[in-house]
């Protein structure tokens, strides 16, 4: 089964992917909790989506889209709080849920960062077409080729 859209935390059992991240010492599943909860970052302003696998009513995979705060990329996207529980990696949570992310920023986005921050992701994200970025709090970027305007910039640069 593929991801799920969450639009409401509470209605999901989150105490095995919160115990997990944080005894690996990742606050990302923490701070989405608290800020959904909080209404500081719901996931649902234009283009921003919140997906996670589930067993059952249990979260064990989880990762979210909102709009990029950094300025100077365009319309640009960040993959935010991407987490998956240890006993079920290897099973294709990670690249199913960024498969979706980048499906759905595809329709809205022209760009796509992520900062990895303390986690060992890099080639993750770099097998799936990331590229490593110089750029204030930002470590890979992607452009969406899905994205009508992403084809007419990109063949603007092929004809100059």
């Amino acid at each position: 089964m593929g991801p799920e859209r969450i639009q409401s935390v509470d209605s999901y059992d989150w105490t095995e992917i919160l115990e997990a991240s944080l005894s690996e010492g990742h606050r990302m599943v923490n701070r989405l909790l608290t800020d959904f909860r909080a209404g500081a970052n719901r996931f649902d302003l234009p283009g921003e989506v919140l997906f996670a696998h589930l067993d059952g009513h249990v979260v064990v995979a989880v990762g979210g889209l909102n709009v990029e705060e950094a300025k100077g990329l365009g319309k640009a996207a960040r993959v935010r709080r991407l987490y998956v529980v240890p006993r079920w990696r290897g099973k294709g949570l990670a690249r199913s849920l960024l498969d979706e992310i980048i499906l759905h920023a595809s329709r809205t986005f022209d760009v796509l960062t992520v900062n990895v921050g303390k986690l060992d992701a890099r080639g993750f994200y770099e097998h799936l077409g990331f590229t490593p970025i110089d750029y204030a709090g930002i470590t890979h970027i992607k452009r969406l080729a899905h994205n009508p305007s992403s084809h007419a910039i990109g063949a603007k640069r092929a004809s100059a």
